[in-house]
């Protein structure tokens, strides 16, 4: 699915629940691979996912005003609905993505809640690309959370290991 996204103003695809294995060569998720040079980047940021947009809350309110000073009932059921449209987009819960750019322009966002361990994968995933180690290390992005473990080759020269 493609979207606009606060990471810019392209369109992105959101993938969620996937494996991403990342080797010296190349990266893979789902049918995709990636040579390891085609890559532009790899990022984290913040996502608005199932946020009610402010302009339509403020209409909802203002409505609501207007008809209950017509004293009909349902404009206390139109401000109480912007009431809580509001506090939905201040209380939901927050979700990230490690932004995966190519050289291309295409863009895959795999989206999590899981901030602490996205910044740890991106930090494992910039370590193993610089120092271009003969291993292969897997992230899985399940359940709104995300892990990283090498799984083939030597990795001991990679400053952090993610165990989570």
């Amino acid at each position: 699915m493609a979207m606009s996204s606060p990471f810019g103003s392209q369109d992105i695809t959101l993938e969620t629940n996937k494996v991403i294995t990342v080797t010296k060569r190349t990266v893979r998720f789902a049918r995709n691979v990636y040579q390891t040079h085609n890559i532009a980047g790899f990022g984290e940021g913040e996502v608005a996912i199932g946020a009610i947009p402010w302009g339509l809350i403020i209409v909802i309110f203002i409505l609501g005003l207007i008809l209950n000073s017509f004293d009909l009932g349902v404009g206390w059921l139109l401000v109480l609905a912007g009431i809580a449209g509001g506090v939905w987009n201040f209380a939901k819960p927050k979700h990230y993505g490690l932004l995966l750019t190519l050289n291309s322009g295409d863009k895959n966002l795999f989206v999590t809640t899981d901030q602490t361990g996205l910044k740890q994968v991106i930090s494992v995933i910039y370590e193993f690309i610089e120092t271009e180690k003969d291993a292969t290390y897997q992230i899985s992005i399940s359940n709104s959370q995300v892990k990283g473990n090498f799984i083939q080759g030597s990795a001991r020269d990679v400053l952090f290991k993610s165990d989570d």
